[in-house]
């Protein structure tokens, strides 16, 4: 074993040259699709294992008509659906869900995922395996595998009284019932916001009457009203801007990102990132610079994923060294 103290202070060129050569962007076509026992066919977005350096996993998977996923637990997960209809059982209740919506597995819950409409069903899935692994925790059940629904199946499961667990907190919620701030209300929203994470960004944001940050969020995760006690991972916000519109221009650490709709360009440290539906975006951090263009007809979406490692830990203990910067606002 060499010198530890120099190899100390070589962890940050180290990771640097590391971060360098590390993936930043998944886009639909480069998807690599496996059948697994819990889904009839899914893939990575953005995990170790395919070459991003990040602090937890994401990835997509399909469920066909008239199929279901396999039964299994695991550690927290956080899921939007893509698209589709259907619902799920956890813990043996049944929760339903449409397009747009996102849901909460708790730890440990017993889930399993249904597919009621006529078309394919897609859901996004964001997991802390990766800390899990790390902290010895990572316990992965498979109960039951994915195929397809049998009639009449499954028996015995009564709808839940309300999309809030007593103890879990909220399961689903719906896209049209979450908040939606527009640019001119996200400073005065922010403002009152007494989270940690709201505690922890550029000052600039927490001012009542500034432009936004993008042109409109919802607010899902992030917003206290809606009953989420997500920790390992969030699905926050779904971004928004108008078309030929841009988001300000700033910087912090990790933050992954989806687009669920659109098309246009980003800016992440100086590098041209082209984007449209379904493409992963990696904002690695700390201090990554990177600002968002849509420069197509339509409202831009962006699924936005904030890891509790940032959000509970580094960003409120290390913002001296790595502040949340604003170096630019958003389009009018």
């Amino acid at each position: 074993m060499g010198n530890f103290y120099d190899e100390w202070l070589n962890y940050w060129d180290a990771e640097r040259e590391e971060f360098a050569r590390a993936r930043k962007v998944m886009h639909e076509e480069d998807l690599e699709w496996v059948r697994t026992r819990q889904d009839y066919r899914a893939a990575l977005l953005c995990a170790r294992e395919n070459g991003f350096i990040t602090a937890g996993t994401t990835m997509v998977a399909e469920i066909p008509p008239g199929w279901n996923t396999g039964m299994h637990s695991h550690g927290e997960e956080s899921m939007f659906i893509v698209e589709g209809t259907g619902f799920s059982v956890v813990d043996g209740k049944r929760y339903d869900w449409e397009t747009g919506s996102t849901l909460f597995m708790p730890y440990g819950s017993l889930h399993q995922h249904y597919n009621t409409g006529k078309s394919m069903a897609r859901y996004y899935s964001v997991m802390g395996l990766g800390l899990q692994r790390f902290a010895g925790l990572a316990r992965v059940m498979q109960h039951e595998d994915a195929r397809e629904t049998p009639i009449g199946y499954p028996k015995d499961v009564e709808k839940a009284e309300s999309d809030i667990h007593p103890q879990y907190g909220r399961i689903v919620a719906r896209l049209k019932d979450v908040p939606r701030i527009e640019k001119k209300e996200q400073g005065a929203r922010m403002a009152k916001a007494t989270d940690i994470a709201s505690l922890n960004v550029a000052e600039e944001m927490r001012t009542a009457g500034i432009k936004g940050h993008h042109g409109a969020l919802y607010e899902i995760m992030k917003a206290p009203e809606n009953g989420f006690k997500a920790s390992e991972g969030e699905i926050t916000h779904i971004m928004c801007d108008p078309p030929g519109g841009h988001s300000g221009k700033h910087a912090h650490m990790e933050a992954v990102i989806y687009v669920w709709q659109g098309e246009g360009y980003s800016m992440i440290d100086g590098e041209r990132i082209d984007w449209k539906k379904g493409t992963l975006l990696h904002v690695q951090g700390p201090q990554t610079v990177h600002q968002h263009f849509n420069t197509c007809d339509i409202e831009s979406r962006f699924i936005r994923v904030e890891y509790g490692l940032r959000k509970l830990y580094f960003q409120p203990i290390a913002k001296r060294i790595f502040p949340y910067v604003y170096y630019d606002f958003s389009s009018d």
